[in-house]
């Protein structure tokens, strides 16, 4: 069909990314007026810094404790190198994972022999990250359930964020410890994914994990670290925006914000990011949620400054060898 064509679904996402930001300034949801100041402020971009590169090495950190778990040998120095190139990629590329694609190319180059493998630690990372910053919004609403009074929007959201930790928390355990996850209709279940060779090297490279209940809980815990970080920089960015908002109020914003920039529509979440900064400010109660957009766009002018940086990583990397497969099979290479 002619929607599926990469061209056409280009066309499509430009079109609703510029669509939003067209929203977003017809509607005012950001206040250009205040980020002239923090921006241009020397202080503040050095703060700036100094959290993302934080993020950027506990992510990395993170990112070779599933390495290792594969038995890759790459080093931190390399994963550190190809997580900058993926922040780069980022800023240009749509939503907040393109750079990912870039990542794995990379490692596919990197470990010819166990592509499979490698890629599968830039899939599982990012699956870890998006499920810890999931697990923050869940557990925050679930103490602070009066925020749901009134916004039926957000009752439902957190009613899916509940489902699925409850889920993670009863398969985790499951998967790692249970003596029943080798039962006949597991065994037919993995017999039956096995029939594609595809879905058995993916299954295979899963299964290596499951012996490593360490490993994948160091992983999560610097996820939460990094989050953590994240969402602490927001509130003091927010501070000195003049937002009425409490740190634990960004518990919530700062993950949904997050998950919801991470639609591919335009780099870096523009757009989307504005949008759920101003709507999550407004559940919250604040009566000038322009502040949650203004918010939003000085965290992104932050990214793609530090990101940029990803650019001289990226001028070294590009002279080794890349994995030779199209990037749609390079999962499921030998």
């Amino acid at each position: 069909m002619m929607l599926f064509n990469p061209k056409v679904k280009f066309v499509l996402k430009t079109s609703v990314g510029l669509g939003l930001v067209a929203w977003v300034l017809h509607g005012k949801m950001v206040d250009f007026s205040l980020l002239r100041n923090l921006i241009l402020n020397p202080l503040n971009l050095l703060v700036a810094f100094v959290f993302l590169a934080t993020s950027t090495l506990l992510c990395t950190a993170r990112w070779l404790i599933l390495v290792r778990g594969q038995g890759l040998q790459l080093s931190f120095r390399d994963l550190f190198s190809l997580t900058m190139i993926g922040n780069f990629f980022n800023t240009f590329m749509p939503g907040s994972v393109g750079g990912d694609l870039i990542k794995a190319w990379y490692i596919a180059g990197k470990e010819p022999n166990k592509r499979t493998k490698a890629v599968f630690t830039v899939l599982l990372d990012r699956v870890l990250g998006l499920s810890v910053i999931i697990f923050y919004a869940a557990f925050t609403l679930l103490l602070f359930s009066h925020w749901l009074n009134g916004h039926p929007e957000l009752k439902v959201i957190a009613i899916c964020l509940w489902s699925f930790t409850l889920l993670s928390f009863l398969v985790g355990p499951f998967f790692f410890f249970s003596a029943g996850f080798k039962t006949r209709f597991t065994k037919k279940g993995t017999e039956y994914l096995r029939r594609s060779e595809k879905l058995s090297k993916i299954l295979d490279a899963t299964m290596l994990y499951r012996n490593q209940p360490r490993k994948i809980l160091m992983a999560i815990l610097l996820s939460a670290l990094s989050i953590l970080a994240s969402i602490y920089f927001h509130s003091l960015q927010g501070q000195l925006l003049g937002a009425p908002l409490s740190l634990i109020q960004y518990f919530v914003v700062v993950p949904l914000a997050i998950t919801a920039s991470a639609v591919p529509l335009l780099p870096g979440g523009i757009g989307t990011g504005q949008v759920a900064f101003f709507t999550l400010f407004k559940w919250m109660g604040i009566n000038n949620p322009e502040l949650g957009g203004t918010l939003c766009t000085l965290i992104q002018i932050y990214n793609i400054l530090f990101n940029c940086l990803g650019y001289f990583f990226y001028l070294h990397f590009k002279r080794l060898p890349s994995a030779k497969p199209a990037k749609k099979n390079m999962l499921f290479c030998h």
